[in-house]
């Protein structure tokens, strides 16, 4: 954990200290709006509470940004004030008697939770992830659909991936039986593991489960990602028809997936065409088309990007071999090269970088210069 981290942790909790000492409840939600009430329910999918003129409301989890219950119990408190200071070790001794005074009535069951999770992150903060990871298991085990369930996975995740291999995965697979969003999001997980494995058709089979999954937030990644299995099973007929699917209906397909799409359809168009120079032209708009998408900040997602730059070099070299006047031939080859190096720069730890690099070179430009490239002329 970085000092930057510890620092943001230790202000938010010293918020929640703040927070914490008043009688009531906090409550806050999406629209901005701080609702101070008596929590009266909470579960991982929404919480209840009782205003003060008797009137009870329940929201719904993905409306609620943060919850601060009032009246912690004494060390629990203790435990909050050591934690933001970073004395770890002090924090954890307070955690069991602060379980013994929810036992004793002291304070609201639903406390229980909080000092589960608090504890959980006092033992990562001080380098014990295999203890951490069990006190996480140990609120979901004791605190069922509490409220705390889906963020106590995600901080799962967290340290289990710094472990990495089982750990991980199995983490995943414990998150596989929970409610949207958090199953599909270890289903997609599961899969995106498989596939980086190459095992293309074990990947595809997870990534359309949660790709026709109505109720999943990951259903457009999944569908972008069913697509490359389909592209590293080498099933070009299938793919060809599945780009061409989501090229004809723009609307219905994330930013991702068309940029995907158009890049891997002029790839496929260009090595069927590359001897129609007819063709050439068409080929180069798909690719100009999946350019001015952007870069994504994802590293799978810009391999399309970097892949549309290729293919419309490719095409700018081809139409420069095709023209006979020199001012025409040298716009091309200025194009080319801006994009080859665009690759080359931006996406450095990739193998189409090499690619990129080498027909630099066999472009007479190995290294600096270039402009960005232009949109062709219609």
């Amino acid at each position: 954990m970085t000092h930057a981290k510890n620092s943001i942790l230790a202000a938010a909790v010293l918020l929640g200290l703040a927070a914490a000492a008043e009688a009531q409840d906090i409550i806050r939600l999406k629209s901005g709006t701080e609702v101070k009430a008596k929590i009266t329910a909470m579960t991982s999918q929404s919480i209840t509470y009782a205003e003060t003129g008797g009137k009870v409301t329940t929201v719904k989890a993905v409306d609620v940004t943060d919850v601060v219950l009032g009246e912690p119990p004494p060390s629990l408190a203790k435990a909050d004030g050591a934690l933001a200071n970073g004395q770890y070790d002090k924090a954890i001794n307070h955690y069991a008697p602060a379980l013994e005074e929810i036992s004793g009535k002291k304070a609201r069951d639903l406390h229980k939770q909080f000092v589960h999770f608090k504890w959980a992150q006092a033992l990562a903060l001080k380098g014990s992830p295999n203890e951490a990871l069990d006190m996480y298991r140990k609120l979901r085990n004791e605190g069922g659909d509490c409220w705390l369930r889906a963020q106590s996975f995600q901080r799962s995740l967290e340290i289990a991936k710094g472990k990495g291999g089982e750990a991980y995965e199995g983490i995943l697979k414990e998150m596989k039986a929970e409610p949207e969003p958090v199953g599909s999001q270890a289903e997609l997980e599961l899969a995106r593991i498989k596939y980086t494995a190459g095992e293309f058709d074990a990947a595809r089979s997870g990534f359309e489960k949660v790709a026709n999954n109505p109720a999943s937030p990951f259903a457009s990644d999944a569908k972008l990602f069913s697509i490359r299995c389909i592209r590293g099973l080498k099933k070009l007929d299938e793919l060809e028809s599945a780009c061409k699917r989501i090229l004809d209906d723009k609307t219905a397909s994330s930013p991702a997936l068309l940029q995907a799409a158009g890049a891997w359809m002029a790839e496929m168009q260009l090595k069927k065409f590359e001897k129609d120079k007819t063709k050439w032209r068409d080929i180069l708009m798909m690719c100009v088309q999946a350019i001015a998408l952007g870069p994504p900040a994802g590293k799978d997602e810009g391999e399309d990007y970097a892949l549309a730059l290729l293919t419309g070099a490719k095409c700018y070299v081809l139409l420069g071999t095709a023209t006979d006047k020199d001012e025409a031939k040298e716009e091309y080859k200025t194009r080319a090269m801006g994009y080859y190096r665009e690759v080359e720069r931006g996406f450095s730890k990739s193998p189409l970088a090499e690619i990129a690099k080498k027909e630099l070179v066999a472009l007479g430009g190995g290294g600096g210069g270039g402009e960005a490239p232009k949109a062709p002329n219609k």
